[in-house]
């Protein structure tokens, strides 16, 4: 099994720190570097072009704004190694990062389970992207994850993220996360819609019942 060196560029070092131990747990792996800007990242490439056998990229760097530090990249031939990871839920950037033969893109708010595993697709050298929901589809056809389904009932019954986020023993991180990709596949712009086009697509059963019994 060949090893690969590892450019990560992430500039919050706690962040940095925790998912590097985690990417050091891997035996592909046989280092590590950190890069805390987009000017750091680049001239690390250009020094060892050849060294890297994956480049994880954080978007919200100094020096980077939306995907320009991808697209630089990008420009040096290393799209194929390259995987985002990132707090930014944005359809448009999966899809394009998709097209532009890019590796992945891992959302950092995912389960840790989750988070891991996908990292380590990442190593292995496999594309890895979430869904992208198809928002032309017939309405009928949306689909919401049980977790999704869940903080929208939370959402709906008045509770906060960090209520929700005690009630299902997650980060408050991950539960904007579900709740976000939930009105991204609803097509909406507020909670209180997502909650409100759940309910009539019969997708929060749960919650239409407790209201229809007025204890919602």
């Amino acid at each position: 099994m060949s090893m690969i060196n590892v450019l990560f560029v992430e500039d919050q070092p706690l962040v940095s720190e925790a998912t590097a131990e985690k990417i050091a747990r891997s035996p592909r792996v046989a280092n590590i570097e950190i890069c805390n800007s987009a000017e750091k990242a680049l001239l690390a490439l250009k020094a060892t072009p050849d060294r890297w056998g994956l480049i994880l990229l954080d978007l919200d760097v100094p020096g980077a704004v939306g995907l320009s530090l991808a697209m630089e990249i990008k420009k040096m031939g290393k799209e194929g190694l390259t995987c985002i990871l990132t707090g930014a839920y944005r359809a448009d950037y999966i899809a394009q990062a998709k097209a532009g033969g890019f590796q992945g893109y891992i959302l950092k708010a995912i389960e840790i389970k989750e988070l891991e595993a996908s990292l380590e697709k990442a190593i292995a050298g496999e594309k890895v992207f979430p869904e992208i929901p198809d928002l032309n589809a017939d309405p009928g056809a949306i689909r919401l994850t049980n977790r999704q389904c869940q903080c929208l009932e939370f959402v709906g019954a008045g509770q906060s993220t960090k209520e929700i986020a005690r009630l299902l023993s997650l980060h408050p991180g991950t539960v904007n996360y579900h709740i976000d990709s939930a009105m991204e596949a609803l097509g909406v712009k507020s909670r209180a819609h997502a909650v409100q086009k759940a309910v009539q697509l019969g997708l929060l059963a749960g919650y239409a019942a407790r209201s229809s019994d007025g204890n919602a």
